[in-house]
Protein backbone atom coordinates (compact mmCIF):
# COMPACT_ATOMS: atom_id res chain seq x y z
CA UNK A 1 0.00 0.00 0.00
CA UNK A 2 3.03 2.76 0.48
CA UNK A 3 4.57 1.67 -2.52
CA UNK A 4 1.19 2.67 -4.62
CA UNK A 5 1.06 5.59 -2.17
CA UNK A 6 4.50 6.91 -3.06
CA UNK A 7 4.04 5.95 -6.91
CA UNK A 8 0.77 8.29 -6.99
CA UNK A 9 2.68 10.91 -5.89
CA UNK A 10 5.48 10.71 -8.14
CA UNK A 11 3.09 10.85 -10.66
CA UNK A 12 1.39 13.59 -9.47
CA UNK A 13 4.49 15.78 -8.83
CA UNK A 14 5.77 14.58 -12.49
CA UNK A 15 2.39 16.39 -13.88
CA UNK A 16 3.41 19.19 -12.03
CA UNK A 17 6.84 19.76 -13.26
CA UNK A 18 5.69 18.69 -16.70
CA UNK A 19 3.19 21.77 -16.30
CA UNK A 20 5.79 24.42 -15.36
CA UNK A 21 8.36 23.49 -17.98
CA UNK A 22 5.53 23.93 -20.38
CA UNK A 23 4.72 27.50 -19.09
CA UNK A 24 8.95 28.35 -19.30
CA UNK A 25 8.68 27.31 -23.15
CA UNK A 26 5.55 28.99 -24.00
CA UNK A 27 6.94 32.52 -22.52
CA UNK A 28 10.43 31.66 -24.34
CA UNK A 29 8.52 30.97 -27.77
CA UNK A 30 5.91 33.54 -27.45
CA UNK A 31 3.12 30.66 -28.03
CA UNK A 32 0.35 30.60 -25.10
CA UNK A 33 -1.09 27.15 -23.73
CA UNK A 34 -4.47 25.94 -23.06
CA UNK A 35 -5.18 23.09 -20.20
CA UNK A 36 -7.20 20.32 -21.11
CA UNK A 37 -9.88 19.13 -18.18
CA UNK A 38 -11.86 16.27 -18.00
CA UNK A 39 -14.19 14.16 -15.59
CA UNK A 40 -16.54 11.07 -15.26
CA UNK A 41 -20.16 12.02 -14.76
CA UNK A 42 -21.62 14.70 -13.52
CA UNK A 43 -20.68 14.92 -10.18
CA UNK A 44 -17.03 13.72 -10.99
CA UNK A 45 -13.96 15.94 -10.24
CA UNK A 46 -12.69 18.33 -13.13
CA UNK A 47 -8.36 17.06 -13.36
CA UNK A 48 -5.94 18.32 -15.88
CA UNK A 49 -5.63 15.79 -18.41
CA UNK A 50 -3.33 17.39 -20.95
CA UNK A 51 -2.00 20.44 -22.11
CA UNK A 52 -1.77 21.92 -25.42
CA UNK A 53 0.80 24.04 -26.90
CA UNK A 54 -0.77 26.33 -29.72
CA UNK A 55 0.41 28.46 -32.28
CA UNK A 56 1.09 32.36 -32.08
CA UNK A 57 -2.95 34.41 -33.62
CA UNK A 58 0.46 36.09 -35.78
CA UNK A 59 1.41 32.71 -37.12
CA UNK A 60 -2.22 31.11 -37.48
CA UNK A 61 -3.15 31.98 -41.16
CA UNK A 62 -0.28 29.48 -41.91
CA UNK A 63 -1.48 25.76 -42.95
CA UNK A 64 1.76 25.07 -41.10
CA UNK A 65 1.34 26.45 -37.61
CA UNK A 66 -2.74 25.36 -37.19
CA UNK A 67 -1.41 21.83 -35.25
CA UNK A 68 -0.43 22.51 -31.91
CA UNK A 69 1.27 19.81 -29.67
CA UNK A 70 -0.73 17.80 -27.23
CA UNK A 71 1.15 16.66 -24.75
CA UNK A 72 -1.01 14.52 -22.36
CA UNK A 73 -0.58 14.07 -18.82
CA UNK A 74 -0.46 10.34 -18.46
CA UNK A 75 -0.97 10.40 -14.16
CA UNK A 76 -4.13 12.35 -14.89
CA UNK A 77 -5.88 10.34 -17.65
CA UNK A 78 -7.66 7.54 -15.11
CA UNK A 79 -8.51 5.34 -17.64
CA UNK A 80 -9.12 2.45 -15.28
CA UNK A 81 -11.75 4.78 -13.76
CA UNK A 82 -13.14 5.54 -16.53
CA UNK A 83 -13.43 1.50 -18.03
CA UNK A 84 -15.05 0.62 -14.89
CA UNK A 85 -17.99 3.35 -14.97
CA UNK A 86 -18.05 3.26 -18.69
CA UNK A 87 -19.74 0.40 -19.15
CA UNK A 88 -23.23 2.03 -18.43
CA UNK A 89 -24.52 3.47 -21.93
CA UNK A 90 -26.01 6.83 -19.46
CA UNK A 91 -22.27 7.58 -18.15
CA UNK A 92 -21.38 11.00 -19.92
CA UNK A 93 -17.58 11.88 -20.40
CA UNK A 94 -17.20 16.04 -19.77
CA UNK A 95 -14.19 17.80 -21.17
CA UNK A 96 -13.47 21.69 -21.23
CA UNK A 97 -10.72 23.91 -22.17
CA UNK A 98 -10.93 27.71 -21.06
CA UNK A 99 -12.18 30.67 -23.13
CA UNK A 100 -9.51 32.23 -23.58
CA UNK A 101 -5.67 31.79 -24.45
CA UNK A 102 -3.57 33.00 -22.19
CA UNK A 103 -0.36 34.40 -22.89
CA UNK A 104 2.74 35.63 -20.73
CA UNK A 105 1.83 37.99 -17.85
CA UNK A 106 -2.03 37.43 -18.60
CA UNK A 107 -4.11 36.27 -15.98
CA UNK A 108 -6.11 32.95 -16.60
CA UNK A 109 -10.05 33.08 -16.24
CA UNK A 110 -10.74 30.03 -14.03
CA UNK A 111 -14.95 30.99 -14.31
CA UNK A 112 -15.10 31.02 -17.82
CA UNK A 113 -14.89 27.23 -20.12
CA UNK A 114 -15.72 25.90 -23.62
CA UNK A 115 -16.76 22.09 -23.42
CA UNK A 116 -18.91 19.06 -24.64
CA UNK A 117 -20.21 16.43 -23.27
CA UNK A 118 -20.02 12.70 -25.27
CA UNK A 119 -20.70 9.06 -24.03
CA UNK A 120 -18.32 7.71 -22.11
CA UNK A 121 -18.83 4.14 -24.07
CA UNK A 122 -18.05 5.61 -27.44
CA UNK A 123 -14.39 6.30 -26.02
CA UNK A 124 -14.10 2.71 -24.87
CA UNK A 125 -15.34 1.12 -27.71
CA UNK A 126 -13.17 3.15 -30.03
CA UNK A 127 -9.90 1.97 -28.01
CA UNK A 128 -9.87 5.44 -26.52
CA UNK A 129 -8.50 6.99 -30.35
CA UNK A 130 -10.20 10.20 -31.00
CA UNK A 131 -9.88 13.23 -32.52
CA UNK A 132 -10.17 16.70 -30.09
CA UNK A 133 -10.65 19.76 -32.52
CA UNK A 134 -10.20 23.51 -31.10
CA UNK A 135 -12.16 26.23 -32.60
CA UNK A 136 -10.69 29.90 -31.85
CA UNK A 137 -11.02 33.14 -33.55
CA UNK A 138 -8.46 35.66 -34.38
CA UNK A 139 -8.36 37.12 -31.13
CA UNK A 140 -7.36 34.02 -28.92
CA UNK A 141 -10.58 32.95 -27.69
CA UNK A 142 -12.14 29.83 -28.11
CA UNK A 143 -15.62 29.46 -29.83
CA UNK A 144 -16.14 25.81 -29.53
CA UNK A 145 -14.89 22.29 -29.87
CA UNK A 146 -15.22 19.23 -31.51
CA UNK A 147 -14.34 15.53 -30.09
CA UNK A 148 -14.93 12.90 -33.01
CA UNK A 149 -14.41 8.66 -32.06
CA UNK A 150 -14.59 5.76 -34.68
CA UNK A 151 -17.31 3.86 -32.62
CA UNK A 152 -20.98 4.79 -34.10
CA UNK A 153 -22.92 2.78 -31.12
CA UNK A 154 -22.38 0.96 -27.82
CA UNK A 155 -22.70 -2.57 -27.77
CA UNK A 156 -21.06 -3.22 -24.55
CA UNK A 157 -17.38 -3.85 -25.93
CA UNK A 158 -14.34 -3.61 -23.75
CA UNK A 159 -11.29 -1.74 -24.81
CA UNK A 160 -7.55 -3.54 -24.03
CA UNK A 161 -6.04 -0.05 -24.35
CA UNK A 162 -4.44 2.00 -21.21
CA UNK A 163 -4.01 5.17 -22.21
CA UNK A 164 -6.04 7.46 -24.60
CA UNK A 165 -4.69 7.95 -28.46
CA UNK A 166 -5.83 12.00 -28.77
CA UNK A 167 -5.21 13.77 -32.61
CA UNK A 168 -5.74 17.49 -31.72
CA UNK A 169 -5.92 20.24 -34.23
CA UNK A 170 -6.86 23.62 -33.74
CA UNK A 171 -8.93 26.06 -36.20
CA UNK A 172 -8.92 29.69 -36.96
CA UNK A 173 -11.45 31.79 -39.33
CA UNK A 174 -10.71 31.64 -42.69
CA UNK A 175 -10.68 35.49 -43.74
CA UNK A 176 -12.24 35.77 -47.49
CA UNK A 177 -11.89 38.79 -49.62
CA UNK A 178 -12.70 41.96 -49.27
CA UNK A 179 -15.14 44.01 -51.28
CA UNK A 180 -13.91 46.26 -53.93
CA UNK A 181 -15.53 49.39 -52.24
CA UNK A 182 -13.67 51.94 -54.20
CA UNK A 183 -14.87 51.03 -57.50
CA UNK A 184 -18.72 49.79 -56.23
CA UNK A 185 -18.81 53.83 -54.98
CA UNK A 186 -17.26 55.17 -58.28
CA UNK A 187 -20.01 53.03 -59.92
CA UNK A 188 -22.79 53.99 -57.98
CA UNK A 189 -21.86 57.88 -58.59
CA UNK A 190 -21.55 57.44 -62.31
CA UNK A 191 -25.30 56.45 -61.95
CA UNK A 192 -26.13 58.91 -59.78
CA UNK A 193 -24.51 61.71 -62.15
CA UNK A 194 -26.39 60.02 -65.23
CA UNK A 195 -29.72 60.11 -63.58
CA UNK A 196 -29.21 63.59 -62.49
CA UNK A 197 -28.34 65.14 -65.86
CA UNK A 198 -31.20 63.36 -67.33
CA UNK A 199 -33.58 64.98 -65.20
CA UNK A 200 -32.33 68.47 -65.57
CA UNK A 201 -31.91 68.79 -69.52
CA UNK A 202 -36.09 68.82 -70.34
CA UNK A 203 -35.74 70.41 -73.51
CA UNK A 204 -37.52 68.63 -76.84
CA UNK A 205 -36.09 66.35 -79.53
CA UNK A 206 -35.75 69.20 -82.05
CA UNK A 207 -34.33 71.41 -79.25
CA UNK A 208 -31.85 69.58 -78.46
CA UNK A 209 -30.38 67.48 -82.16
CA UNK A 210 -31.29 70.89 -84.52
CA UNK A 211 -27.87 71.04 -85.15
CA UNK A 212 -28.03 67.33 -86.63
CA UNK A 213 -31.04 67.44 -88.06
CA UNK A 214 -30.58 71.24 -89.63
CA UNK A 215 -27.77 69.90 -92.63
CA UNK A 216 -30.22 66.72 -93.59
CA UNK A 217 -33.02 68.85 -94.01
CA UNK A 218 -31.29 71.65 -96.18
CA UNK A 219 -29.78 68.59 -98.30
CA UNK A 220 -32.86 67.38 -98.34
CA UNK A 221 -34.37 70.26 -100.09
CA UNK A 222 -31.31 71.38 -102.71
CA UNK A 223 -31.75 67.56 -104.08
CA UNK A 224 -35.29 68.37 -104.86
CA UNK A 225 -35.30 72.04 -105.92
CA UNK A 226 -32.68 70.73 -108.53
CA UNK A 227 -34.80 67.65 -110.23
Amino acid sequence: FQHYYITNNLRMWYGVLIALLLEVVVSQHGEFILGVEHKFGVDGEWIRRANVILPSIKQSSLPAHNIPQFIPISANERVEDLKSIGDKNDTLYYIRVPHKAVEEGEKLDTNSYVGLVVRACSLIESDLTHSLNIHMDSTGYVTGLSLYSTAEECTGRITTATSFNTECSVSFPIVGASPDVHSFISMKEKEEKKKTDESQDKRSFLAKYWMYILPVFLLLMMSMGGQ
